[in-house]
């Protein structure tokens, strides 16, 4: 899965067709694929901005499916899908670090290129590098609020629900790293 999928492919979460979409898998196996499908990029995401390591974070996502598909006949919605989801795949970051305590080399990284302009790539690859490494110096609370947000694509009451905090105070929390690292950009292209 390359960078410029990671970036540009937020899902539109809508918590009502997820409801739907259990149900029918629920039901009967067949209907689990439109759920998998729906949410393979978003886990897939999340994992690849933890860990930098397409296979790895292929490993993972398979693992959480896996997981969801045992465990969804015992779901009941106490809340919304993509909050349980990403508390099966919290769980399974959890275990991989207990495993095995990986380096992400951020030099590793690529910006994805939309122009075949050669400075405007250089510098599209120096704004990314720059930005990950404001994001690696933030608290790991703030990164997982970020990943969850523009990994995961979920909206501000799924985060929430996902790190037990109100859905105003993820927004909140959210504007104000937004804020701090557009000024830390503007700031460093001075």
């Amino acid at each position: 899965m390359s960078m410029s999928t990671l970036v540009n492919d937020h899902p539109l979460v809508e918590t009502d067709n997820d409801e739907t979409l259990v149900r029918a898998a629920q039901r009967h196996p067949d209907g689990f694929k439109p759920l998998y499908h729906k949410w393979l990029k978003p886990v897939y995401r999340y994992f690849f901005l933890h860990t930098a390591s397409e296979k790895d974070a292929e490993d993972l996502t398979s693992l959480v499916f896996l997981k969801v598909y045992e465990d969804l006949p015992h779901y009941h919605s106490r809340g919304c899908f993509s909050a349980w989801l990403f508390s099966i795949s919290h769980a399974r970051l959890v275990d991989y670090y207990r495993r095995k305590r990986p380096v992400v080399n951020i030099d590793q990284l690529e910006a994805p290129t939309t122009s075949a302009d050669l400075l405007s790539t250089a510098v599209q690859n120096d704004d990314l590098r720059r930005l990950l490494l404001m994001v690696s110096g933030l608290p790991e609370d703030d990164q997982e609020l970020i990943r969850l947000r523009f990994a995961a694509g979920l909206n501000y009451r799924e985060i929430g629900l996902v790190v037990n905090r109100s859905e105003d105070a993820v927004r909140k929390s959210l504007t104000r790293l937004i804020t701090r690292l557009q000024k830390n950009m503007e700031v460093n292209h001075e």
